[in-house]
């Protein structure tokens, strides 16, 4: 039951946020969005199961999880934006949607990650405050703006982050997985973190030139 309405309350905050930037943008989605959109229901998976109190990896509830994040992050994250630009199907609510269905996606994974994959809480740090940022960033200049010009590094990092959740959560994850993950983890996480407010501080000297 707390499964269901955890995920149940995911949807409903992601589908009332993509309501209001459809209707900003006076767009309409097209299939790709769908696909693109899709991770935020693996995002949902992840919210509930973190709410239902599941704790172990190796169960179906695990596989489940650990599953629906591999397609959201990866399989999903790589065919959208390929498929969008062959078919000319690209849009500034496409780039929106992308963006914002990763880090939602990401800080569910996160969550997951702390409450039943053995990391430790600041590895949340990150995920938080990019979103803290975010709006920082949106009193002072627009969205499309924001995300315009990402440094290279800034993919790495995230990449990054990303590995360390998807092995966290993995079912079949042994010793030498946890080893890796003791000793990456406390360099990975304050990384990324740091690169969450570089970038935001690379945005005001942007502005202020």
């Amino acid at each position: 039951m707390r499964f269901t309405s955890g995920s149940l309350a995911a949807v409903l905050a992601q589908q009332t946020l993509l309501g209001i930037a459809v209707k900003r943008k006076r767009a309409h989605l097209t299939p790709v969005d769908a696909m693109t959109l899709s991770r935020g229901l693996a995002a949902a998976l992840l919210v509930g199961l973190v709410v239902s109190g599941v704790r172990n990896r190796r169960g179906f509830a695990g596989w489940l999880g650990w599953c629906s994040m591999v397609y959201g992050s990866i399989v999903c994250d790589w065919l959208d934006g390929p498929i969008a630009r062959r078919t000319g199907a690209t849009s500034e609510l496409g780039t929106l949607l992308d963006l914002e269905s990763d880090s939602w996606l990401t800080l569910a994974a996160g969550a997951s990650a702390v409450t039943w994959g053995g990391l430790g809480t600041y590895c949340l740090a990150a995920p938080v405050m990019r979103y803290l940022l975010l709006l920082a960033a949106l009193r002072k200049m627009p969205y499309a703006q924001i995300y315009s010009s990402e440094p290279p590094w800034a993919r790495q990092t995230g990449i990054a982050q990303g590995t360390l959740f998807t092995a966290s959560l993995a079912p079949f994850g042994g010793r030498v997985t946890r080893l890796a993950l003791r000793l990456a983890t406390p360099i990975i996480a304050p990384i990324q973190l740091g690169a969450m407010v570089l970038l935001y501080r690379r945005l005001r000297v942007t502005r202020e030139r």
